[in-house]
């Protein structure tokens, strides 16, 4: 169905990962839709620890994370076979993670901790990203800063959609406005903007923003709170959404971060059907 990328170039940490983390977990509760959420991290676990608690043998991190054939070879395994022009069908899903099956997979990041291997491979990302995309209804990429901007900007062009991530700040909004302003898939109205680790009580909430950039349909947030952050740290993601979707407390924080996830979704769904309908 469509490709979303997530991208940010400022200086703070916007909180950009447990962002697709959240968005992704979400959009296959709520949406019947295949995805395959992509981390694309450098020695970043970060995305591994949210499904998979290593200390622990218990709740839905052991139900749901079961490995796969083929798991141990991974990112690395799938780069083999692009070189090779061996694909098939249905492979990515040989060196994906379950998190829900038939809802929501995990590609994780390399395993390697040497950079010359890792800037030699983040090249076939966007081959990946073209399987995938035949594979699964959805495509969530993670990508990391530290890539080669040869190899983002390979990947921004086989998105459907580009969500800019920012922080609550006048240098980071600028920043992000100014990727926007920068990008040439900006041209095709692609963007959608993200604030990770929201906080409702900061002049900058998502009205003001979204005046700021001047786009018509509010921004998309991701606020902190402090219980997924602990999820995201113990492989309890799963059980935390599980676990506070049917809350109907409207101030309950639990309730307000699955709202605004739930929230940024339908952006997302929106976004898509709408450059679709200009094709």
């Amino acid at each position: 169905m469509a490709v979303v990328s997530f991208w940010g170039n400022s200086r703070r940490e916007t909180g950009q990962t447990l962002s697709v983390v959240a968005i992704g977990t979400a959009m296959a509760i709520e949406h019947n839709y295949k995805i395959l959420v992509i981390s694309t991290g450098f020695r970043d676990k970060t995305m591994e620890e949210c499904f998979w608690d290593k200390n622990k043998n218990n709740g839905m991190a052991s139900i749901v994370g079961q490995r796969q054939p083929g798991i141990n070879s991974g990112f690395e395994g799938l780069v083999k076979i692009i070189q090779s022009n061996r694909t098939s069908s249905n492979i990515i899903r040989d060196y994906a993670k379950v998190v829900f099956k038939d809802r929501l997979d995990i590609l994780l990041s390399p395993a390697t901790d040497d950079p010359r291997v890792y800037n030699s491979m983040t090249q076939y990302y966007k081959d990946l990203v073209r399987l995938a995309d035949k594979e699964y209804d959805l495509v969530l990429i993670d990508i990391d800063k530290r890539m080669n901007g040869n190899d983002k900007g390979a990947i921004l062009q086989v998105s459907n959609a580009i969500m800019v991530t920012l922080k609550q700040s006048i240098e980071s909004i600028d920043t992000a406005r100014m990727l926007r302003e920068k990008n040439p898939a900006s041209k095709n109205n692609n963007i959608i903007f993200l604030a990770g680790k929201y906080d409702f009580d900061s002049k900058y909430n998502t009205k003001n923003l979204t005046r700021y950039l001047k786009e018509t349909r509010e921004i998309s947030a991701i606020p902190y709170n402090k219980l997924f952050d602990e999820a995201s740290m113990e492989g309890q993601v799963a059980d935390f959404f599980l676990k506070y979707r049917g809350m109907t407390d409207q101030t309950d924080r639990n309730v307000k971060f699955i709202k605004e996830a739930n929230r940024t979704c339908e952006n997302i769904i929106y976004k898509l059907q709408e450059l679709q309908m200009r094709m």
